[in-house]
């Protein structure tokens, strides 16, 4: 059944509208290109301004458009609206629009194309500002890109759907490289009809892809790229994206500290994992990453490998990084050593696990089939990696133990350091990697985490009262929460919190049976957020002490003009550690809980943060309350897991509070939490703002 994108992909007959004789013309290009690379499909000239363009040619796009799949736009952008139009009276199929001009050059561009888009209607159109479109299995390559004409390895299971038509088609060269090629390729350019994910989409349910590659540089519908990401894991497909600049997010306050490291990164991998989404740090790991997920090959957490090397330095070096990795290179169990013993190893230096078969392997190439097979037969094994250098003499001999390892049981890869140019191009689909970096940034990519679960709202189990009531409590004008009202809203909702004291209550000794004989010493105004920057709090101080250091605090207040200033008096608690949990409403992203570090280390941007997207499943809070655990021994899963789980409540109760600081929150010597310090910001009701 013929689906919408279809005639991008699949044209059977093309027509260029925008032809010149000019040499170099994008117009012109496109004809060539489509030439030489074997279309053979129908090919029009749209009125062309030469008489004779050397092909047929449509005099009336209004009047015969229907008789075209795809029209290819190479005109400027001032007649390109006019053009569109046209071609969706007339009947075309798709459009790619390769003119700039529009949505990238400011307002009188954006007004372009606000009319492109109203132009285009429910016709697809891929553009503006794009470099179109390649689709190897109808041999149709839509491009003035010179990629085109550049030799490529036999096409893989892979399509690339980029916001950049220059970086993806640099994508696609690493491929090459590799020994592998995509299938389909689209440049989205300004994306004013066809999304990223649009095209994403319909690329993934195709029955010749397996991984699809997004680069991505704005998110501009972060629910669509989750839906993908849980889509290919129902198909057993998988997803790569290489993320680059920032989303259009940015109107968010950066108050609390939350906010202030909770930026486009951090929130777009929390998307990415909870939607099974891979990511690639740079172009060479795409590629990698790319290339090795072609094979339908998981990992375990923490996977054994078998080494076998031509260099006992490679031995040692790929052990190291796989241990790097949380990976280990075991020695062999002792049936499986004494069954590589015994075969004919003329050369090995050495039979343990790396195995090393010395600088003249070669005479033992007979025996390779039987080690190989020995190392599948051993259950404790994952992995098997093997290194081969060169191959300049034996080429046939690496691609036939590629072909082996391709058919084993166990997930083997053959790296085939320094390759002879273009000997990768007949290997087996991700088997082969031509270096140690590359396979070793492939294997995270590997191991393969739970499918996503699609969090449906109404499934949840309903808030908690004291959820409901504690949003009740916040004010309804927009500002800053302090402390004193945030804190008590807090304790409200069931959150553990040292309680304030006046001087004379602290005179009388310890609040809690935790506390150390001193207390903390803070002011507390809604002008000031970070007062600890201000030199507005004081630790350690002595119950005596107390009327003297707060007088002395609200005397700096009054200097730095801070409106109503008040002494807040708590209680010091012991504690083995200091956590933050902080949240943030992203308009892009949603509304999203941040746990990390505490107290100095609140905006470390070096740090590890847990992040939970909301709305989430309570058995989702229980997974990050035990990574938390993992990371802080001692620490009392049950308690924390109720905390997430009002704080996640609370966030979906009070749609005004776009930012919620607990920082720090101590984890007390029995492992339980106590927060002792708050902010929140609250925006206007969004409700209100939308009648």
């Amino acid at each position: 059944m013929s689906q919408p994108l279809d005639a991008l992909f699949f044209p059977r007959r093309i027509g260029v509208i925008g032809l010149s004789s000019r040499l170099g013309s994008w117009g012109r290009r496109v004809v060539e290109l489509l030439q030489a690379g074997g279309y053979g499909g129908e090919l029009y000239a749209v009125e062309p301004r030469d008489a004779d363009p050397g092909f047929p040619v449509l005099d009336d796009l209004a009047a015969e458009g229907h008789r075209l799949d795809l029209l290819v736009v190479a005109v400027p952008a001032a007649f390109a609206v006019d053009v569109v139009a046209r071609a969706r009276r007339g009947g075309v199929g798709a459009v790619v629009l390769f003119s700039s001009g529009f949505a990238e050059e400011g307002a009188a561009g954006h007004g372009r194309q606000q009319q492109l888009r109203a132009a285009a209607g429910d016709m697809p159109l891929l553009g503006p500002n794009c470099l179109g479109v390649v689709s190897r299995p109808a041999s149709a390559q839509v491009t003035a890109s010179p990629y085109a004409e550049r030799s490529a390895p036999a096409p893989g299971p892979l399509a690339i759907v980029t916001q950049s038509g220059a970086m993806g088609f640099v994508l696609a060269d690493q491929l090459n490289q590799r020994g592998t090629a995509f299938s389909y390729y689209a440049s989205v350019g300004n994306e004013a009809c066809l999304q990223l994910t649009d095209v994403g989409s319909y690329l993934l349910e195709r029955p010749d892809v397996q991984v699809l590659g997004l680069y991505v540089e704005q998110v501009r519908d972060p629910g669509a790229l989750a839906r993908i990401g849980r889509r290919a894991a129902e198909l057993g497909k998988r997803v790569v994206v290489l993320k680059a600049g920032t989303s259009e997010a940015g109107s968010r306050a950066t108050l609390s500290h939350t906010a202030a490291v909770a930026g486009d990164p951090l929130l777009f991998g929390a998307l990415c994992r909870d939607a099974g989404i891979t990511m690639a740090e740079d172009d060479e790991s795409f590629a990698d990453l790319m290339t090795a997920l072609q094979r339908p090959v998981t990992l375990p957490p923490e996977p054994r490998f078998a080494v076998l090397t031509v260099s006992g330095g490679a031995g040692a070096v790929i052990s190291d990084r796989l241990a790097a990795l949380g990976a280990a290179v075991p020695a062999l169990e002792p049936e499986t050593r004494a069954a590589v013993a015994a075969l004919d190893l003329t050369g090995a230096a050495a039979l343990d696990n790396p195995i090393d078969l010395g600088g003249q392997f070669y005479r033992s190439a007979d025996a390779f089939g039987e080690l190989l097979a020995t190392l599948d037969a051993d259950p404790s094994l994952d992995g098997i990696i093997c290194y081969f250098t060169f191959g300049d003499h034996f080429p046939e001999l690496y691609r036939r133990l590629a072909g082996t390892l391709a058919g084993l049981a166990t997930p083997s890869w053959l790296i085939w350091a320094a390759p002879p140019d273009g000997a990768l191009a007949d290997t087996p689909a991700g088997v082969v990697h031509p270096s140690i970096a590359g396979l070793m940034r492939a294997l995270p990519g590997l191991v393969r985490a739970p499918d996503p679960e699609p969090v449906d709202e109404g499934s949840l189990p309903a808030a908690k009262p004291a959820a409901v009531r504690a949003a009740s409590r916040l004010p309804r004008e927009p500002g800053v929460v302090t402390e004193i009202h945030a804190g008590r809203i807090l304790s409200e909702l069931g959150v553990p919190y040292v309680r304030s004291l006046d001087g004379a209550s602290a005179a009388h000794g310890p609040e809690h049976p935790e506390a150390q004989g001193a207390f903390v010493v803070k002011v507390d105004s809604p002008d000031a957020p970070h007062r600890a920057r201000l030199g507005l709090v004081r630790l350690a101080v002595p119950a005596a002490d107390i009327p003297k250091v707060a007088d002395a605090l609200l005397e700096r207040a009054a200097q730095l003009g801070l409106s109503d200033a008040q002494a807040v008096v708590q209680p010091q608690l012991a504690h083995t550690g200091e956590l933050s949990i902080g949240a943030v409403r992203d308009p892009q992203y949603g509304p999203a809980l941040v746990i990390g570090p505490g107290g100095a280390r609140a905006e470390d941007t070096r740090a590890t943060r847990h992040v939970l997207r909301l709305p989430a499943a309570p058995e989702t809070v229980q997974r990050v309350a035990t990574e938390l655990a993992a990371e802080h021994a001692g620490l009392a899963v049950a308690a924390w897991t109720d905390v997430l789980l009002l704080l996640a409540e609370f966030l979906m109760q009070a749609p005004t509070v776009a930012e919620l600081d607990i920082n720090p929150l101590l984890i007390r010597p029995d492992g339980s939490p106590v927060a002792v310090d708050s902010l929140m910001v609250l925006t206007a009701d969004p409700a209100h703002d939308h009648p």
